[in-house]
């Protein structure tokens, strides 16, 4: 009998509801059920009444709960007696983050987490976002923060924030006197953006291709202000993320919405399925959506 299997009922009873207690633990649906179900076929006995149209435990259910309760209460005290003795170890939370993610929303955010909980040690590991996916697969990064969506089995993502994706041009542009544009108008245009280890890169070539054509990329850069820049300057437009464009205070360039396709800018973390997330590390979740979500406000 796995110890994990044992939580994950504990939390599915004590929310009386399995779509909860998969968001509490991190877990899809469809793996807390099955996980509960094993449990059962452990046990040899049925310990949720599945045909009630409210939650209740069976009368094995009630026996197993009391008992299982106790047994990881007393598990829990041993296993923080061991933590104590490697303290600094566990307050470590190794954080992977692009560049670009890490400037715009991680920045302050980190500051004020470690102002309100200094004895939480934060790593940085500045990678591309698939190497962060990698690095988070094989555990050697706790956490990482990318573009969404993920398409990766073993990772489970967490949504941080969601934006909107916006034409950049000059004010000196054709389409500066415009607040909204298709995509397939840009067609003859010159693209400058991020290079190939950006996300970004891969969103501007897939909407430009649904507006049927090929971008015509004149420069790419892994700099997000030289970028900028060159905009400003009319060598070309770009495809750029509101957040980031937002941070420069200048009135050389000017946003345009684009109607079709939208494009969408979904950040959110990216942990290992199944993992056990140490308290720290749920600590440096809940606290990292909470103060992104009420600065987008």
């Amino acid at each position: 009998m796995k110890i994990k299997d044992i939580v994950y009922f504990l939390e599915v009873v004590k929310e009386g509801n399995f779509t909860r207690a998969a968001n509490n633990l991190y877990i899809s649906q469809p793996a807390l059920s099955k996980n509960i179900k094993n449990l059962e076929k452990e046990v040899k006995a049925q310990l949720i009444e599945r045909n009630s149209k409210s939650f209740r435990l069976t009368y094995e259910g009630e026996i197993f709960y009391n008992n299982a309760k106790k047994s990881i209460e007393v598990i829990q005290e041993e296993l923080n007696k061991l933590q104590d003795t490697f303290t600094s170890c566990n307050r470590v939370i190794n954080l992977g983050l692009p560049p670009v993610i890490c400037s715009v929303y991680f920045t302050s955010v980190i500051a004020e987490f470690k102002n309100e909980n200094p004895t939480i040690d934060i790593r940085i590991i500045e990678e591309g976002a698939n190497k962060i996916k990698s690095s988070v697969e094989e555990e050697r990064i706790d956490l990482g923060a990318v573009i969404l969506p993920v398409d990766d089995s073993h990772l489970i993502t967490q949504l941080i924030s969601s934006g909107k994706v916006m034409l950049v041009v000059s004010k000196d542009h054709r389409l500066a006197s415009v607040d909204k544009v298709n995509l397939e108008e840009l067609k003859d245009e010159k693209f400058i953006t991020f290079n190939e280890k950006f996300m970004m890169y891969n969103k501007t070539i897939e909407a430009c291709k649904i507006a049927g054509f090929e971008p015509n990329i004149i420069l790419k850069t892994s700099q997000w202000d030289y970028i900028m820049e060159m905009v400003s300057l009319n060598q070309g437009v770009s495809i750029m993320p509101e957040p980031i464009v937002r941070r420069f205070k200048r009135e050389d360039f000017k946003l345009i919405s684009i109607e079709n396709p939208n494009i969408s800018w979904d950040i959110g973390f990216v942990l290992k399925k199944d993992k056990l997330i140490s308290k720290y590390l749920k600590l440096f979740i809940e606290f990292t959506i909470e103060k992104i979500n009420k600065k987008n406000i």
